[in-house]
């Protein structure tokens, strides 16, 4: 008997070739008036490797599947871990540039403080003020450039969110809720709120 492993099938799917041998056996048949024992054997052989391939060929398909999608979610999972730690990196950096600027907003307080003593131009301090202006510029350009913005309410409605209020004052024809003065400025940090803003408030009595 001819070894399988030396067989060479067509493009089909298994049974062209076990009708294209029945079809010889079978014309075979009408010149000698029977089918050979040996033919049918062959071809109950053959139907039967067919069948089996036909088996291993579903099992290895359904193996390659389970492997695709495992590995598409493996794809999936390691896609999400690398976003979380980006975003968690992010948040760490962020919380510590917070942290940093609340330690620096006293030393901005101070800068305010003695900026705001210049009242008197006479007084022989021109170049101490203007050298105070300008280191105070620099800094707060600096802190602008890396997400610091003040928050300036003053004229709008109080939001309890990025203000404190701690004063209020009835004036005529100002809507309540109104912020009259900003006491003390306040500072976010992207979406952080580094310090709210001490405002007086409008409050109709």
């Amino acid at each position: 008997m001819e070894n399988r492993k030396d067989r060479k099938h067509g493009s089909g799917n298994g049974d062209e070739i076990s009708e294209e041998i029945l079809k010889a056996r079978n014309k075979s048949a009408k010149v000698t008036g029977k089918l050979e024992p040996e033919y049918e054997a062959e071809m109950k052989v053959l139907k039967d490797e067919i069948e089996l391939l036909r088996k291993e060929l579903a099992h290895y398909k359904k193996i390659e599947e389970e492997y695709l999608d495992r590995l598409k979610r493996l794809h999936a999972d390691y896609d999400n871990y690398r976003k979380r730690m980006i975003k968690e990196q992010a948040e760490t950096v962020s919380r510590a540039n917070k942290d940093l600027i609340e330690k620096m907003l006293p030393v901005i307080d101070s800068f305010e403080s003695g900026l705001a003593m210049d009242s008197d131009p006479g007084a022989g301090n021109d170049n101490y003020f203007k050298g105070l202006k300008l280191i105070y510029s620099k800094l707060m350009e600096t802190l602008q450039k890396e997400g610091v913005e003040v928050i300036a309410p003053e004229g709008k409605e109080f939001d309890p969110v990025d203000c404190e209020a701690v004063v209020t004052e009835d004036v005529k024809g100002i809507p309540e809720g109104t912020v009259l003065e900003v006491l003390r400025k306040g500072y976010k940090l992207n979406d952080f709120l580094v310090r709210p803003a001490v405002v007086k408030v409008c409050k109709k009595h």
